[in-house]
């Protein structure tokens, strides 16, 4: 998981580009923890993120959790398919309060049932 960091004024906007897993976990949620301590608005660009596990939707409500904590913005933008599959998967999508526009690949074609 590479994460890409643009300042733009206030916002800090970050470019997930990888898997945000398990294996990407303590890095990710380290740097994230750091960004959102010093920048007022964290913008996470998600269209990169190939594949996402429980411990990657655990990151995104952790920085939420410490964004709101602080009065800070988190945003999340530019979903790929996967992201929105795993938070509409655990009922999330509301939660994080963000317009869902997804940037991916076409979706995985699913079996016939």
């Amino acid at each position: 998981m590479e994460l890409v960091e643009q300042q733009a004024g206030p916002i800090c906007s970050v470019a997930l580009q990888g898997d945000l897993d398990i294996y990407a976990a303590a890095e990710v949620r380290a740097r994230l923890a750091t960004l959102i301590d010093q920048h007022p608005v964290v913008e996470l660009q998600l269209a990169d993120v190939g594949d996402i596990d429980t411990a990657g939707v655990q990151i995104l409500l952790a920085a939420k959790q410490q964004a709101s904590s602080r009065d800070h913005i988190l945003r999340l933008t530019a979903h790929s398919a996967t992201v929105i599959e795993a938070l509409e998967l655990c009922n999330l999508l509301a939660y994080f309060g963000d317009p869902v526009v997804e940037f991916d690949r076409p979706a995985r074609a699913q079996e016939p049932a």
